[in-house]
C-alpha cells in the first residue's frame, strides 16, 4: 500500500535531513575524504569543470599526486580517470565545489541510496517472506557497505539502481525502471550482466517505456560526451587495460585465476559456475527476483575490475536466498540460511584478516559472488521442490 502524499513528503524530508547529517559527519570524520577514492573522483571533476581533460594521464596524475607520492597516487586513482565520460561530467558538478561541501553532498547521496536500496531490495525479495531489518543488516553490517562508506565509492548507488529498476519493473513503473537501469552506466563494468538482464526482463514483459527510457538516457549521455569532448570516449576505452597493468590485486575472478597460475583460468571458472547454476535451476520456475539476483551476482563474477565495496549489490541475492530459505523445511532452511549469512559477513571478514596477516591476496574475495550465485540457485531449486 502506498503512503499518503503528506506522509511521503514527511518521509522524504526526514530521509534528506538524515542523509545530510550522516553525510557531514562521515565526511568530516574522514578528513573530507582526502586521499580516499572520492578524492580521485572529485579531482577528476575539478579538472573537467576547469576545462581540462581527466583522461589525459599527465593532467590527471599531476592532480592526484599533489600532496602524496606519485606511485601511491597511481595505484589509488589509476593512470587516468577510469570511469565513462558521462560520469566525469557528473563529477564536474561536484568538482566545482570546495572539497568539504562536495564530500558532504556525495556521502549524503550514498547514505540516501543505501536507505532506499534497502527498501527496494526488501520489496523485491518479498516483504511477506523476509523482514526489512534482516535486509538492512545484510547491507549495513557487512564489509562492502563499510568499505564503500570509508572510500566514498559507488556501491550504494549500484544497490539502489539495481533494486529500484527490478522493483519498478515488477510493479510496471516502466519509465522509472528504465531510468534506474540507465543509472548503472555510471559504473558499467560492474553491471555487465545485471544491466542487460533488467532490459531483457523489460522486453519480456513488453514494458517498452522502460526500454525507451533507458535508451534515451544513455543516448543523451553519449551525445553530450561526443559533442563536448569526443576524445574522452576513446581515452576511456584504454583505461581498463591500464588498470590491469598496475601491479596490485583486485577482487575479481580474473585476479583470483591469475593467483593460481593464469588469468585464462578465469574463463574455466566462469564456465563451471554458469554450468553449475544452470544445472541447479534447470526445469525450475525462475521468479522475477531470482533472475535479477542471479544477474547481480554473475555481473561481479565476470567484472573485469572490482573491489569488495562493489559487492554491496550482493545484498539483493542474499536477501532473495534467505526469502527462499524461509519457505523450506527446518533442515534445509537452517542449512541455506547459515550458508548465506556466512558468505555475506564472516567469510568476507575472514578474507580481510588473512590479507592483513599477509597469507592471501585480495583476489580471494572473488569467491564471494561465486558462492552467492550458487546459493541462490540452490535456494531456487529447493524452494521449487518444496512447492511441488
Amino acid at each position: 500500500m502506498e503512503l499518503a502524499r503528506p506522509h511521503r513528503i514527511w518521509t522524504a524530508g526526514a530521509l534528506l535531513a538524515l542523509s545530510l547529517l550522516c553525510g557531514y559527519l562521515a565526511a568530516a570524520g574522514n578528513d573530507w575524504y582526502v586521499d580516499r577514492d572520492f578524492h580521485c573522483f572529485w579531482l577528476a571533476g575539478r579538472i573537467a569543470a576547469s576545462g581540462g581533460d581527466p583522461y589525459d594521464p599527465a593532467q590527471y596524475q599531476a592532480a592526484t599526486s599533489e600532496g602524496r607520492p606519485a606511485a601511491e597516487a597511481l595505484v589509488a586513482c589509476a593512470p587516468r580517470f577510469p570511469y565513462p565520460p558521462w560520469t566525469a561530467l557528473a563529477f564536474a558538478l561536484l568538482g566545482a565545489l570546495p572539497l568539504p561541501l562536495a564530500a558532504t553532498l556525495w556521502i549524503s547521496l550514498l547514505v540516501a541510496a543505501t536507505v532506499l536500496g534497502i527498501g527496494w531490495s526488501w520489496q523485491l525479495a518479498g516483504s511477506e517472506r523476509i523482514s526489512w531489518p534482516v535486509v538492512a543488516l545484510l547491507v549495513v553490517l557487512t564489509e562492502p557497505f563499510l568499505l564503500a562508506l570509508t572510500q566514498g565509492q559507488f556501491g550504494p548507488l549500484s544497490l539502489a539502481f539495481t533494486a529500484a529498476a527490478a522493483a519498478w519493473l515488477r510493479s510496471r513503473r516502466s519509465l522509472q525502471a528504465g531510468i534506474a537501469t540507465a543509472g548503472l552506466a555510471l559504473k558499467p563494468h560492474t553491471a555487465l550482466i545485471s544491466g542487460p538482464v533488467l532490459l531483457a526482463l523489460a522486453i519480456r514483459s513488453r514494458q517498452w517505456p522502460a526500454v525507451a527510457g533507458a535508451g534515451l538516457v544513455l543516448f543523451a549521455a553519449f551525445a553530450v560526451c561526443v559533442l563536448l569532448r569526443s576524445s574522452w570516449l576513446f581515452a576511456w576505452i584504454l583505461a581498463p587495460g591500464e588498470l590491469r597493468d598496475l601491479a596490485f590485486s583486485r577482487n575479481t575472478t580474473w585476479d583470483f585465476a591469475a593467483s593460481l597460475g593464469s588469468w585464462t583460468l578465469g574463463v574455466v571458472m566462469i564456465a563451471l559456475l554458469l554450468g553449475s547454476v544452470a544445472a541447479l535451476v534447470r526445469s525450475r520456475h525462475l521468479e522475477h527476483a531470482d533472475v535479477v539476483g542471479l544477474g547481480a551476482s554473475i555481473s561481479l563474477v565476470v567484472a573485469p575490475h572490482a573491489w569488495t565495496h562493489d559487492f554491496m549489490v550482493l545484498a539483493i541475492p542474499w536477501s532473495i536466498t534467505l526469502a527462499h530459505a524461509n519457505e523450506l523445511g527446518p533442515t534445509r532452511r537452517r542449512l541455506l540460511t547459515f550458508a548465506a549469512l556466512i558468505v555475506a559477513a564472516p567469510l568476507l571478514w575472514a578474507f580481510e584478516v588473512l590479507i592483513a596477516l599477509g597469507r592471501a591476496d585480495e583476489s580471494l574475495a572473488a569467491l564471494t559472488p561465486m558462492l552467492t550465485a550458487l546459493l541462490l540457485a540452490l535456494g531456487i531449486r529447493w524452494a521449487t521442490d518444496s512447492a511441488n
